[in-house]
């Protein structure tokens, strides 16, 4: 722990000698600076920059307002810490933060801790162990920062996780004073890069040379998908029950254009058989938490057995050990999510039959063999095998998501579409990621 129980000595008539404006005519901004007054040891010196000399100086002097002591000199991080040992503090604060949903940390601790479990490769970059990870924190320059992130220039997902990690963990060091700059500030982001298509796909596409625009099937691609689903079933060796629910669970996922963990979350309960609605009223949620804050998660959301998978034993196991866990959380990723949608007697004639189908006591529309929930991760690596081999192969589960609104826009708009997806009104990412925006005629020609 770098948090020191000793008081913060402070400085009441400190002093700030303010330095020479500059002009930096490569990023067009002028730049300031001054020396303040420290309780121990030498001046520490404070940076702004504006577009104008006044908003320099202006940015400069509400630093000065959020300035705090050198925490080399108090005590608060110790002068030799890593960057990886400061980005296990910053974890850790990360986890204590009542604000912050527990399962994102999976994630960030998986880029910060080194890969040994599982299909996991010895080779995987992260911060602990790194090259950047054994630096002092203090030494770090912005191109330590950016060699490091090259690295990681075909994940575009690994190099903002890590960015992102690194950019508060050396906040934490702005904030106490312990550095004058954020080193993370001034590297550039690195464009994502999507996973190439098949050539059958790149000459069908609307543009081949803008694989970032949303790609959903055609009509033709989704009847070949569902040909493909039922020729691939029944397996040899293949319970009947799984078969039976990976193709219930793309029926109804495909129908309420739903993320494929909102699709696992449905209840009976949320089924109205009379008007033919169903209610998305909660996501399952697959990570990994420490055994105290899965203590957090069961008292807080009351789940019942059947809603949550844990690992035997668990309560025996210290406060800070890290469980893998999956569960329904009881509300959707945002308040717009939370939406009930019509569907259609397909759909309805198969929530009918898992109804009559499902065991006392069981609630999960689509639950495992055991009545629990189901990790979405199954259902992308059975649609995988699904797809293998075929013209198809480039898609992934969350097409049907996607195809499913370009469908609905192509009939009643974009606005329609936002809201079968559960975005915002107005929402961008709606074109961004799921429906390819409608390219019109431009028919200006008696402009003269």
């Amino acid at each position: 722990m770098f948090v020191s129980s000793r008081p913060v000595a402070c400085c009441a008539d400190r002093r700030a000698r303010p330095g020479l404006e500059t002009f930096n005519e490569a990023r067009k901004i002028y730049q300031v600076h001054c020396l303040v007054g420290e309780p121990y040891g030498d001046p520490a010196k404070v940076h702004a920059s504006g577009k104008t000399k006044p908003k320099a100086i202006a940015n400069l002097k509400k630093r000065l307002a959020a300035w705090k002591p050198r925490a080399q000199s108090v005590g608060t991080y110790p002068p030799e810490v890593t960057v990886e040992e400061l980005c296990r503090a910053w974890l850790r604060t990360y986890e204590n933060d009542k604000q912050k949903r527990p399962q994102n940390a999976k994630h960030y601790r998986r880029e910060i801790e080194p890969a040994t479990k599982g299909r996991a490769k010895s080779d995987k970059i992260t911060l602990a162990g790194s090259v950047l990870g054994r630096m002092k924190a203090a030494d770090t320059r912005p191109f330590h920062i950016r060699i490091h992130l090259e690295l990681l220039s075909g994940f575009s997902y690994k190099n903002a996780r890590q960015k992102s990690i690194l950019r508060n963990a050396f906040q934490m060091l702005v904030d106490d004073g312990f550095r004058d700059d954020n080193p993370v500030d001034t590297v550039k982001g690195y464009k994502v890069i999507r996973a190439k298509q098949s050539r059958s796909r790149a000459s069908t596409v609307r543009n081949p040379f803008f694989p970032d625009e949303p790609q959903p099937f055609t009509p033709q691609e989704l009847t070949s998908y569902w040909e493909a689903e039922r020729a691939y079933f029944p397996r040899p060796k293949q319970s009947r029950v799984f078969e039976q629910r990976y193709m219930d669970f793309t029926k109804l996922m495909y129908e309420l254009a739903a993320r494929p963990s909102e699709a696992l979350s449905v209840r009976f309960d949320d089924v109205n058989f009379d008007t033919h609605e169903v209610t998305i009223s909660g996501t399952i949620v697959d990570t990994e938490l420490r055994v105290r804050q899965l203590k957090e998660v069961i008292e807080q959301y009351r789940l019942p057995h059947d809603e949550i998978v844990m690992p035997r034993g668990w309560p025996n196991y210290n406060d800070d050990d890290v469980v893998c866990v999956a569960y329904r959380q009881p509300f959707t990723k945002t308040a717009r999510s939370m939406r009930t949608i019509k569907v259609g007697p397909d759909c309805m004639a198969m929530l009918r039959r898992r109804q009559i189908a499902a065991s006392p006591g069981h609630q999960l529309v689509i639950p495992s063999r055991t009545g629990q929930v189901v990790r979405s991760e199954q259902m992308s690596k059975t649609w995988a095998a699904v797809v293998k081999g075929l013209d198809l192969e480039w898609s992934t589960v969350k097409t049907l998501r996607s195809t499913r609104a370009t469908r609905v826009a192509e009939k009643y708009g974009l606005p329609a579409a936002r809201l079968i997806l559960g975005h915002e009104v107005d929402s961008a990412v709606t074109a961004r990621h799921y429906v390819p925006e409608t390219r019109h005629v431009v028919d200006l020609a008696d402009a003269r």
